[in-house]
């Protein structure tokens, strides 16, 4: 789906991306590679080939733009060094040519020779771009049109009186975009919804609300 932000053109992409049309970027937010190998490390058991998962989805996302770059807005990484860096690290083999720019997350805590050494251009606070930035944390009020992720939005819909569900959404407020969790081991937020336009993702599809 189509959309105008900032004076941009803007794709809505029901693999939990934001395809900037002008510059060729591929923008996603909270891969949070590694998460679920913390949580097997604690004891929880979570399915081993969620990372495979999500970085496959990622694959076809860039197959299908063909962008010139790709920007996480925050969290790619989720806290310590794990061995889902190095599934990372051979997946990333694949695209060598394919200029990588992580915008830092809370969770983004590795050394910055990690990221040089997995050939990942880290951005401290926000990527300026002449009509936006991209960022990690929503702002209440941002000063300049923001691209975001953090909060993993979602909405909560009453299909009947008996059935409810929560689906994934593009959060469009007046002066900003909250994207998607892009990994699928995340929970979604779905405490503002009422604050914007949702563009919900279901079956494959984008489906404003």
């Amino acid at each position: 789906m189509e959309i105008q932000f900032s004076g941009e053109k803007f794709i809505l992409d029901a693999g939990k991306a934001l395809f900037h049309v002008d510059s060729k970027s591929l923008i996603i937010a909270d891969v949070h590679l590694g998460k679920s190998t913390h949580f097997r490390k604690n004891g929880i058991a979570i399915p081993s080939n969620i990372a495979e998962s999500d970085l496959s989805r990622l694959a076809d996302l860039i197959k299908k733009h063909a962008p010139n770059q790709v920007i996480i807005a925050g969290d790619f990484f989720h806290a310590s060094a794990n061995s889902e860096i190095e599934i990372f690290k051979t997946w990333k083999a694949n695209y060598l040519d394919l200029k990588f720019i992580l915008v830092k997350g809370n969770h983004d805590r590795l050394k910055a020779s990690v990221y040089e050494e997995l050939g990942i251009e880290l951005v401290h606070q926000n990527l300026e771009f002449e009509n936006f930035i991209i960022t990690h944390h929503p702002q209440e009020k941002p000063n300049k049109p923001s691209i975001c992720g953090h909060i993993h939005p979602g909405v909560y819909l009453k299909l009947n009186a008996r059935q409810k569900i929560r689906l994934a959404s593009f959060l469009l407020q007046k002066n900003q975009i909250i994207l998607p969790a892009f990994s699928e081991f995340t929970g979604l937020d779905t405490s503002l919804q009422s604050t914007g336009r949702n563009f919900v993702i279901a079956d494959n599809s984008i489906l404003e609300i």
